[in-house]
């Protein structure tokens, strides 16, 4: 693998890092105002089909699809950077 080649795939994968960054750090973060929507307290329903639908419960499956994409990023980015490092390394101890 050149050196053109192993630049731009570890900017790729920095690239990706930083999005997956922002999404997790995005879906973590709240404004004053949907803090204060989703901290009301409300009745409990009588069934998880009615609790799914309160503020609270909403918001935590909003905030866990956002760090999940957010980590599939970091994931996806990290690894993008390790593969010129790990080409690298095999190419040595096979040269």
């Amino acid at each position: 693998m050149d050196n053109v080649t192993s630049d731009i795939l570890s900017g790729l994968g920095l690239a990706i890092t930083l999005v997956g960054a922002w999404i997790t750090a995005r879906a973590v973060i709240l404004k004053q105002a949907a803090a204060i929507h989703v901290g009301v307290p409300r009745w409990a329903g009588a069934t998880d089909e009615e609790n799914l639908k309160m503020p609270m419960v909403q918001n935590l499956l909003a905030s866990s699809r956002g760090a999940r994409r957010g980590l599939l990023f970091i994931a996806s980015g990290t690894a993008l950077q390790i593969v010129p490092i790990a080409v690298r390394l095999v190419s040595l101890a096979f040269a």
